[in-house]
C-alpha cells in the first residue's frame, strides 16, 4: 500500500477515534453534571431539614424552660398552702406539680430526638457538600481534558500527511529564500540588513534614521 493511502487511513482511523473520544467525554460531562444537580437538590433539602430540626429543638428548649419556671410557681404555691395549713390546697398545687413534670419529661425525651435528628441532617449535609465539592471538581478536570482533546483533534485534522506541528518561521524563509534566489542565512550583515530594510517598512525607517544620526555627527 502506497505511504500516501496509509497516511490517509491513518488519518481517518485518528479522526474516529477523536470523535469517539469526545462523544464519550461529551457523555460523562452530562452524566456528572446530572449528578451534580441532583447533590444539589439533595443538599438543599437537607439543609432545609437541618434547620427545621433545629428550630423544633429551640422551641422544646424554650418550652421546658417554660415549664421549668411553672413548676417552680407551683411548688411554691405548695410550701405556702402547707404553711398555711391548707390541705386541700396544697394537694391541689402538688398535682399541678406532678403533672407538669410529666410534661417535662416527655418534652426531654423529644428534646434528645430533635438533637440525633439535628445532628444527623447536619452531617448529612456535610457528606453532601464534599461530594457536591468533589463531583464539581472531577467535571472542571473532564472538561479541561475534553477540551484539550477537542483541541489536538482540530490541530491534527488541519495538519497536511503526518506533519502533527507547523513547519517552523526558520525554515519557511529559509524556503522563499532559495526560490527567489535571495541570500542564504550565511550572508553577509550587510545582505541581511538589505534584506530586512526591504521586506520590512519598519526596518527601512530605522536606516534612514541612522543615517541621519550618522550625517550629522559628521557635519559637527
Amino acid at each position: 500500500m502506497p505511504d500516501a493511502l496509509k497516511n490517509l487511513f491513518k488519518r481517518i482511523q485518528d479522526g474516529m477515534e477523536g470523535v469517539a473520544d469526545a462523544v464519550l467525554g461529551e457523555r460523562a460531562e452530562r452524566l456528572l453534571d446530572s449528578e451534580i444537580r441532583t447533590v444539589d437538590d439533595g443538599l438543599h433539602a437537607a439543609r432545609g431539614d437541618h434547620a427545621a430540626a433545629k428550630a423544633r429543638r429551640i422551641a422544646n428548649e424554650q418550652r421546658q424552660a417554660e415549664l421549668a419556671a411553672d413548676i417552680a410557681t407551683a411548688e411554691a404555691k405548695v410550701e405556702s398552702a402547707l404553711r398555711q395549713r391548707r390541705a386541700t390546697q396544697a394537694h391541689a398545687a402538688a398535682t399541678d406539680v406532678v403533672r407538669l413534670q410529666a410534661r417535662r419529661d416527655e418534652l426531654v425525651a423529644q428534646g434528645r430526638d430533635l438533637a440525633a435528628q439535628e445532628h444527623q441532617f447536619a452531617h448529612a449535609s456535610e457528606q453532601l457538600e464534599g461530594r457536591l465539592r468533589r463531583l464539581k471538581h472531577q467535571l472542571d478536570i473532564l472538561r479541561a481534558s475534553n477540551s484539550l482533546q477537542r483541541a489536538q483533534a482540530t490541530v491534527a485534522r488541519r495538519q497536511p500527511g503526518e506533519a502533527t506541528y507547523p513547519e517552523p518561521a526558520f525554515a519557511s524563509a529559509q524556503r522563499m529564500k532559495r526560490r527567489t534566489g535571495g541570500p542564504s542565512v550565511a550572508g553577509t550583515i550587510k545582505g541581511e540588513t538589505s534584506a530586512a530594510t526591504t521586506s520590512d517598512p519598519a526596518q527601512a525607517v530605522l536606516a534612514r534614521a541612522q543615517k541621519r544620526i550618522t550625517s550629522s555627527a559628521r557635519k559637527r
